[in-house]
């Protein structure tokens, strides 16, 4: 599986390291939330892009979104598909996609030939895209979330049992009972990409906004039937980088762990 991570910060800084705000590239044609990552895609590599899998409404996962959609004039055959929550759909066209802060894209050039295209999701209602099996999945966070896990079905046998022929990006959440159950629902992971946006040092603030810290995650890992394969930690906060690398460190299961970028 072709997994391109565009972007994976928590927030914007002038640290050569940050990446952008989140976006994933998986093959050519599909993306994993549109966060300022997203441009890091040249104009051709942008309008390859045919499906866009949202977690969740916040700004740093949606940023890039309603640029993206404004270089596809005349550049696209069918609309670019949007598959998101219905509660994130909603959002979208009442507070982006309203004429006031910028055109509804699903009305332009034409009702009947728009650029954008919304289809709604539900947690556990999967379907398939570019060869890839797409199940959305239960989080937990401040507004209605779900993770994706991402299967490669479109390749051969011996592809298929490549590192990261399960990927699942468990989005914006912090721990729970539900979200390790949801994991564990999930059976093998190959390659799990978990966030950890706070140091154990703010552990409040991260249960308030609903992220992770360190040992939030080591607690939910603790929690799985089965180890994935591989961690990937993202969306550390540009704050308190420093600190949250430095709890990280002091995990012994840490050399296990790829913190991104």
């Amino acid at each position: 599986m072709d997994i391109d991570i565009l972007g994976c910060s928590g927030g914007v800084s002038g640290n050569i390291r940050n990446t952008g705000t989140t976006c994933l590239r998986l093959g050519d044609h599909v993306l994993i939330d549109a966060g300022s990552g997203l441009s890091k895609l040249t104009l051709d590599e942008q309008r390859k892009i045919t499906d866009i899998l949202l977690t969740h409404s916040h700004m740093d996962h949606i940023s890039d979104l309603p640029g993206f959609l404004a270089n596809m004039f005349d550049h696209v055959e069918r609309p670019v598909r949007v598959h998101a929550l219905p509660e994130t759909i909603e959002v979208l066209q009442d507070c982006i996609f309203n004429y006031q802060i910028w055109p509804d894209f699903t009305q332009l050039p034409s009702a009947e030939a728009p650029i954008l295209e919304f289809v709604n999701v539900q947690p556990w209602q999967s379907f398939q895209l570019h060869g890839y099996e797409v199940t959305p999945f239960f989080v937990e966070h401040t507004v209605p979330t779900v993770g994706f896990s991402v299967k490669d079905i479109g390749t051969s046998h011996a592809v298929r049992k490549a590192q990261h022929s399960h990927f699942v990006f468990a989005a914006d959440t912090t721990h729970s009972d539900v979200v390790v159950d949801e994991l564990n629902r999930l059976g093998h992971i190959d390659t799990l990409m978990i966030e950890c946006a706070f140091p154990d040092s703010k552990l409040d603030i991260a249960m308030q906004s609903k992220h992770m810290t360190p040992s939030l995650i080591e607690k939910t890992l603790d929690g799985l039937a089965e180890q994935p394969r591989k961690i990937w930690i993202t969306h550390l906060k540009p704050a308190y980088e420093k600190e949250i690398r430095h709890d990280l460190r002091s995990r012994a299961a840490y050399h296990h762990w790829r913190v991104l970028p």
